[in-house]
């Protein structure tokens, strides 16, 4: 059964939050292994600046932004 896009977008966040988690940052562009879950959060950027994605995502994916601003906290 394929995936929703629904499934995919919560797979894609949990995976980006686990990584800020665990590394305080967003992953590095320079490393082929992530990238695609940069390019993912910057994709979900400008659909937010063009107005495009869900409030609720919107706030969603501020809070994981808020995450790696603590960083200081954790070290």
């Amino acid at each position: 059964m394929s995936k929703t896009n629904e499934q995919r977008w919560q797979e894609n966040y949990d995976q980006l939050k686990a990584y800020v988690l665990e590394h305080h940052q967003l992953p590095n562009k320079k490393k082929a292994e992530n990238r695609g879950l940069l390019n993912w959060w910057k994709y979900n950027q400008r659909l937010i600046r063009q107005g495009k994605l869900s409030p609720e995502r919107t706030e969603r994916l501020r809070q994981l932004s808020d995450l790696r601003h603590v960083r200081e906290l954790w070290t």
